[in-house]
């Protein structure tokens, strides 16, 4: 949606996926990487707060954030998730004013929608399976809480139900279901149970696509400063994909731990690596500061070049790629096309420790920390346009990244 939104307006920005493991980890690699902004996910939506400089308003009362924005004076927490659920209920035509509204689940995204639709006039009614965070819910943003053993009784007089929990399975009985509710959906990875039933009944079902992208609406209004191409996105969200992507290349600065990741990658997945500097190293019949140093860094590069070709003819490989090889926007078209690409973060002050002694760096030799911080920010760019993930490896052991990689490989990526 947001790659294909920035490109309908020429934005010069790239959206990408940040795995990350706690709060404080996403918010540190955003400050250390420049970020302008970031959506955050279950289950860092609250937790993420205490750790920005500013908290919106209506954010703070939901009490979870699922948009930050760089600004001036720091990183600002928002809740686009309110928009969200109003807009998608009214793209079904439903008119939240003196309408009664049954909200399952007491989450952010439940709060998120129980302050939409009190603002807008509805009656709102949170059930869930704990009452008392119900009750908790309700009590701060203005509402009402039953106990998820009397939903029927909640349910009976109501216009729209909206479901935040976080299952996909069956949580309520089909025959509460009458043909005259609307039922909006906030789970969009897969069909839930509940949108099967709730059209089977021939209710007005809402896929919680739509919810996602009436959210994603104003986050790239916060995000840009210009209005979403809604229709463009619509399209992107709903288009069906089908990766065919079968290489895993390993990119970003020197010394972030590309070859040793590979290797544990390789042997986790039980897949082939290539390592493309040592490919380059045996055939040259040199090491790669020898070639920088006797026959220039522009033969090396097309040496480079040629390695990272030869993965558009081969699969189930994994390739640590070197930190310039981006430079050339050849081998960012191979790597985008042929590879799910994940790039390896580290600060600048744990590369200068890694190299201080490695004379194998032919860029980095005799360079400050300002000398290499430069040299990676005009690489950030290069980076950033070939990555479909990004990951902080400060303080993780390379078996623990590799393992990461895995699962979001085959949970987060169709390849």
């Amino acid at each position: 949606m947001f790659n294909t939104a920035f490109r309908e307006l020429a934005v010069e920005a790239v959206y990408l996926r940040l795995a990350a493991s706690t709060p404080e980890e996403i918010v540190t690699t955003a400050r250390e990487m420049g970020l302008q902004g970031l959506n955050i996910t279950t289950p860092f939506k609250t937790g993420v707060m205490r750790h920005l400089d500013f908290v919106a308003a209506d954010a703070e009362k939901v009490g979870a954030v699922n948009t930050v924005v760089k600004r001036a004076e720091g990183l600002i927490g928002y809740n686009t998730d309110i928009a969200g659920a109003l807009g998608a209920a009214k793209s079904a035509g439903f008119e939240p004013s003196r309408q009664k509204v049954v909200i399952l689940g007491a989450g952010g995204a439940a709060r998120a929608a129980a302050l939409a639709f009190v603002t807008a006039g509805s009656r709102v009614v949170v059930v869930n399976r704990t009452f008392e965070k119900a009750r908790d819910a309700a009590k701060s943003l203005g509402c009402e809480a039953v106990s998820f053993h009397h939903i029927a009784d909640a349910l009976r007089d109501a216009r729209l139900l909206v479901s935040a929990v976080s299952t996909a399975d069956r949580v309520l009985d089909p025959s509460l279901l009458r043909p005259d509710f609307i039922v909006l959906e906030a789970l969009y990875s897969s069909p839930t149970s509940l949108l099967r039933d709730a059209a089977d009944r021939g209710c007005t079902v809402i896929d919680g696509r739509e919810w996602l992208l009436a959210q994603a609406a104003p986050a790239f209004t916060l995000f840009t400063g210009q209005p979403a191409p809604l229709e463009q996105m619509r399209k992107a969200l709903w288009k069906i994909r089908r990766d065919s992507r079968k290489n895993i290349a390993l990119i970003g600065f020197m010394a972030t731990g590309k070859s040793t990741v590979a290797e544990q990658v390789a042997a986790r997945g039980g897949l082939t690596l290539i390592d493309i500097d040592k490919h380059i190293e045996e055939k040259a019949g040199a090491s790669v500061a020898e070639i920088f140093e006797g026959r220039g860094e522009e033969v090396f590069r097309r040496m480079e070049q040629a390695e990272i070709d030869g993965l558009r003819l081969v699969s189930h490989h994994v390739a640590p790629c070197g930190g310039g090889a981006l430079g050339k926007r050849a081998n960012v078209r191979t790597l985008r096309n042929n590879c799910l690409s994940i790039w390896l973060w580290a600060n600048i002050s744990t590369i200068l420790e890694r190299t201080a002694k490695d004379q194998a760096r032919p860029l980095l030799n005799g360079w400050d920390a300002k000398g290499a911080q430069d040299l990676l920010r005009r690489r950030l760019p290069h980076y950033a346009a070939c990555s479909d993930l990004l990951i902080n490896t400060e303080g993780k052991r390379p078996e623990e990244i590799a393992e990461r990689i895995w699962d979001e490989v085959h949970h987060s990526f169709s390849s």
